[in-house]
């Protein structure tokens, strides 16, 4: 059954800017606090609870066991599909195919079959295996490709992971100062969570830092849409319980499903893998791709916006339908990088795609997609992009090594010893 998208003009983003964009750039500048300081800030963040729960969603179900992974499985740059691997929500080994991560989304996040198609297609076209239909969630064989290869479904401005250039090929460890920011958002928010307000201000902070210091940035149009709506993911995802409706973006549930865990001796965060806290709860309802996309680009991205190749930004036509449009229709053109120019597979991976976005209602005719092309190319030949990524160490694109402090100081240049002790403070 196809469900029709009607009816979901969002507010312009010219329209958004002025609320939204009040203390857009707030923390670029942001003053972190003392070891001492910090300690008090996350004793102060424990406690609040979910007001609204149902029993049926709590996680993880029976029968399924946290593991920590070991050297040999693969974890990459999403938490979320860490987290379902520690759990065999999928396959330990981080070896997946496109229907396991629709059907385990869905299990542990309640994430909607739509928004988790497209995820997958394009994990598959530009990552993956196209014969398969599946990607490694880290690194591939030979530390190459798959879930970290950067600016494919992996994309610079990340909630809480450093860009690929300024981390010099790390993209996927948890960034320590970078969840320092976020927890200081989090302290001055009323109701002290990873609310919309606070993810707001993180995109703001992490978007005019990479403006600034990440001369490859990158902002085409999907890893755009999947580095924008992460940020909605905190709290629609990772929340216990069904956020706006009881549930609660609290501070134990995020640091456990990101792998944040606090130092008190350094007050640095150690990124350890990736697990449900105790007595959590899924959302009760699926959230979708386009609640996903009208929260992201309505609630986020105004807040600091970064250029990207959308003919309807800042105009009346931006809106869920037309940003699918520019999905869907990209793949008429776009050439997946596993197969680059190889026409005749590259046809017929398209083909496969497109079907596998029809079956959850997202085809041309259903959106009401103009006949044109609107996306030329979804990964133009550019500097920054897959086809030309930025100079860095290929060492530190490999799969996550846990029990580790990554990224203690802002790299304004590339830091390569990404787990190097912070500078002394004078």
């Amino acid at each position: 059954m196809k469900t029709v998208f009607s009816g979901l003009a969002l507010p312009t983003l010219a329209l958004a800017l002025p609320q939204i964009l009040s203390g857009a750039n707030s923390g670029q500048k942001l003053g972190l606090p003392t070891v001492g300081g910090l300690l008090n800030d996350v004793s102060g963040l424990l406690g609040s609870v979910a007001s609204s729960i149902n029993p049926d969603n709590k996680r993880p179900e029976p029968g399924y066991e946290f593991i920590a992974p070991g050297p040999n499985d693969s974890r990459g740059p999403c938490p979320g599909l860490n987290l379902l691997a520690n759990y065999g929500y999928l396959p330990r080994n981080g070896h997946v195919t496109s229907s396991q991560v629709i059907e385990a989304v869905a299990r542990g996040f309640n994430m909607g079959a739509d928004l988790a198609t497209v995820l997958a297609v394009f994990a598959v076209l530009s990552d993956g295996d196209i014969e398969t239909q599946s990607w490694w969630l880290g690194a591939g064989p030979n530390n190459v490709g798959d879930l970290n290869r950067h600016s494919t479904v992996e994309a610079d401005i990340s909630p809480n992971k450093e860009d690929f250039y300024n981390g010099c090929g790390d993209n996927h460890h948890i960034s320590s100062r970078i969840f320092k920011q976020n927890v200081e958002f989090v302290k001055q928010d009323p109701n002290k969570e990873f609310s919309y307000d606070v993810m707001r201000r993180q995109y703001s902070a992490n978007a005019a830092f990479s403006k600034q210091y990440n001369p490859y940035l990158y902002y085409f149009p999907f890893p755009s849409i999947v580095s924008v709506v992460a940020f909605n993911f905190y709290p629609e995802y990772f929340s216990n319980g069904t956020y706006g409706a009881g549930g609660v973006a609290n501070y134990e549930s995020i640091s456990s499903i990101v792998g944040a865990k606090y130092d008190k001796k350094t007050g640095d965060y150690e990124y350890v893998p990736e697990r449900w806290p105790e007595n959590w709860y899924r959302r009760a309802t699926p959230y979708g791709a386009v609640e996903a996309l009208t929260d992201g680009f309505t609630r986020i991205y105004p807040a600091n916006p970064v250029a990207m190749a959308f003919g309807q930004i800042g105009t009346p036509n931006l809106n869920a339908t037309t940003l699918l449009c520019n999905a869907f229709q990209g793949l008429n053109s776009v050439t997946p990088l596993a197969i680059a120019g190889q026409s005749r597979g590259a046809q017929a991976s398209v083909t496969w795609a497109l079907g596998k976005l029809i079956d959850v209602g997202l085809d041309g005719t259903t959106l009401g997609c103009p006949k044109t092309t609107i996306s030329q190319n979804f990964y133009p030949d550019v500097k920054g992009g897959p086809l030309q990524p930025p100079p860095v160490q290929t060492k530190n694109n490999g799969n996550n090594v846990y029990n580790k402090v990554y990224h203690r100081t802002a790299p304004k240049q590339p830091i390569c010893d990404i787990t190097a002790p912070a500078a002394p403070a004078y």
